[in-house]
C-alpha cells in the first residue's frame, strides 16, 4: 500500500502530534459545560490564523463539544444512524476526520495518500454503512468519490470515477443515488488551469458508481459546487462564475432528473451582490435560501416561483441548515440568524467565528 502524508506546516503538526497524543478524558475537556443542551449542529471555526477546530452546538449555537482540527476545515457528514461525524479538510485537503459528536472526541483521522486530495465534502449512505467522499488526483483533478466501510474502521473499499474533472459536494438522495456537484476545474493547488475548456456538470450515480444522468448549464463558467436537496427529488445547486469578473449571472438553480436545470430568479445588479460565488444552500417547503461569504449576504427565493424575495447583508454569510422548518443561517463574525416560515427573522451573537458549513444533526 502506497504510504500517505498530511500536508500540514511543521508548526502545526507539531501542536496536532500533542493534541493527539491526549487521552480521550483530555479531550473532552475541551467541551463546553453545557452538557444538558442538546447537539443539534456541527460546524468549522476559526480561533485565530492558523488554528481551526469543529464546534458541536445547541440549536442556539451555545457550545457543547470543540475538537481541534489539523487543519482548516469545510463540509462536514453526519452519520443516520450512529453518534459519528466527519469534518472533511477544505481543498485540497489531506485529511477527514471521524468523531463522536456526543462524548467530543476523535476516533479516527483518515489521510489521502500523496497524489490525491480531499475536495472538502462528503456525506453517509441512508443506512450508515458507507461514507462516501469527493476526491480528486493532483497531477489531473480527476474526479472520485471514495467508497469508505464504516463498519470496518472506515476502510477504503472502493472509488467511482468517470464523471468529470473537480468534483467538490455529494450529497445521497431518498433512492439511494449520488449527486455530486462537478465543477469542472483543473486547479494546481487551488489556481484554476482550464477555465477556457471547464465542464461542470450535475452528476447522478447509482449506489454501485455508474453514471445515470448529468445535467449542465448553459454557461460552462458556472462552476457547479455546493448542493442540497428539499427532501424529495429537487436538487439545489450553487455555483461559482468563472468568467468575466464584470458579468453578473444567476448561481442558483434547482433540477429534477429528467429535465433541464432551472435557475432562479434575480437581475444582474443583484447577483452582483453574492460576487461570483454561492457557499450554502438549503430549502424549505416554501422557500430556498444560499448564503455568500464573498459577498456577506445571503437571498431567499420563493420556491415555487423562483423569484428572488429579497437580500439581506450577513458579514461572511457562512453556512444554512433547515431545523423544524426555520432556517439557522451562521456568519464569520459570530451571528446567527434564525428565519421562520414566514421570514421573521431572530439574530443572536454565538461568539464563534463559523467557518464555512453548518450540518445538522437529525
Amino acid at each position: 500500500m502506497r504510504p500517505m502524508a498530511i500536508n500540514i506546516s511543521r508548526r502545526n503538526f507539531t501542536k496536532w502530534a500533542g493534541i493527539t497524543a491526549m487521552s480521550p478524558s483530555l479531550l473532552t475537556a475541551c467541551a463546553s459545560t453545557a452538557t444538558h443542551t442538546k447537539e443539534t449542529l456541527i460546524g468549522g471555526s476559526v480561533r485565530s490564523k492558523g488554528d481551526y477546530e469543529v464546534i458541536v452546538s445547541s440549536e442556539k449555537a451555545t457550545t457543547i463539544h470543540r475538537l481541534p482540527l489539523p487543519a482548516r476545515g469545510h463540509g462536514i457528514a453526519v452519520s443516520p444512524h450512529s453518534r459519528h461525524a466527519v469534518m472533511f479538510a477544505r481543498r485540497p485537503g489531506s485529511y477527514a476526520m471521524v468523531f463522536d459528536y456526543l462524548e467530543g472526541t476523535m476516533k479516527k483521522l483518515i489521510l489521502a495518500p500523496d497524489n490525491r486530495h480531499f475536495y472538502g465534502h462528503g456525506v453517509y449512505s441512508n443506512d450508515g454503512r458507507w461514507l462516501y467522499s469527493t476526491e480528486g488526483e493532483r497531477s489531473s483533478s480527476r474526479g472520485i468519490v471514495g467508497v469508505y466501510d464504516v463498519n470496518n474502521d472506515y476502510q477504503k473499499v472502493g472509488e467511482f470515477t468517470d464523471f468529470g474533472l473537480g468534483p467538490h459536494e455529494v450529497i445521497v438522495m431518498a433512492d439511494d443515488s449520488l449527486v455530486v456537484g462537478v465543477g469542472g476545474v483543473h486547479t494546481n493547488g487551488r489556481r484554476p488551469q482550464n477555465l477556457a475548456t471547464m465542464q461542470p456538470s450535475l452528476s447522478y450515480l447509482s449506489p454501485h458508481g455508474e453514471l445515470l444522468e448529468q445535467a449542465t448549464l448553459s454557461d460552462h463558467h458556472k462552476s457547479i459546487r455546493h448542493l442540497a436537496h428539499d427532501g424529495d427529488k429537487t436538487v439545489l445547486t450553487g455555483q461559482q462564475y468563472r468568467g468575466e469578473p464584470d458579468d453578473y449571472v444567476p448561481l442558483v438553480a434547482i433540477h429534477q432528473r429528467g429535465d433541464a436545470m432551472q435557475e432562479l430568479g434575480g437581475e444582474p445588479e443583484q447577483w452582483a451582490r453574492f460576487n461570483h460565488y454561492i457557499a450554502s444552500i438549503a430549502a424549505t417547503e416554501t422557500h430556498i435560501l444560499a448564503t455568500s461569504p464573498r459577498g456577506s449576504c445571503y437571498g431567499i427565493w420563493d420556491k415555487a416561483t423562483r423569484a428572488l424575495l429579497e437580500i439581506n447583508a450577513l458579514p461572511d454569510a457562512s453556512g444554512v441548515v433547515v431545523r423544524n422548518g426555520d432556517f439557522h443561517v451562521s456568519s464569520g463574525v459570530g451571528q446567527v440568524v434564525q428565519i421562520s416560515p414566514n421570514l421573521q427573522k431572530k439574530r443572536f451573537y454565538s461568539g464563534i467565528q463559523w467557518d464555512n458549513h453548518w450540518s445538522a444533526i437529525t
